[in-house]
């Protein structure tokens, strides 16, 4: 399976995606750049960004952001192209 499959199965199933475990399910070290190059730009859709703030294990404030593919009328088109490139590169 390709990267870009398993980055678009990944937001497909309904997951949250982040840095963390972008890397560790996809082997993409960025998501912020991958999901915009490899799925919202060629697919025509749009993932929602929730930016989260927290604190590391030794209180240090730390910021991350949470991607999401909503199933909105306007995504349905290009979320059947994914599904057939997911087929297609699984």
């Amino acid at each position: 399976m390709t990267a870009k499959a398993a980055l678009c199965k990944e937001l497909l199933e309904g997951n949250v995606v982040n840095i963390k475990n972008c890397f560790k399910t996809t082997g993409l070290t960025n998501a912020p750049r991958e999901i915009s190059r490899m799925v919202e730009k060629p697919f025509g859709v749009i993932v929602s960004r929730v930016h989260m703030v927290g604190k590391s294990k030794y209180g240090q404030p730390i910021t991350w952001t949470n991607y999401r593919l909503n199933s909105i009328k306007f995504n349905q088109p290009g979320i059947k192209k994914m599904r057939q490139y997911v087929k297609e590169n699984a």
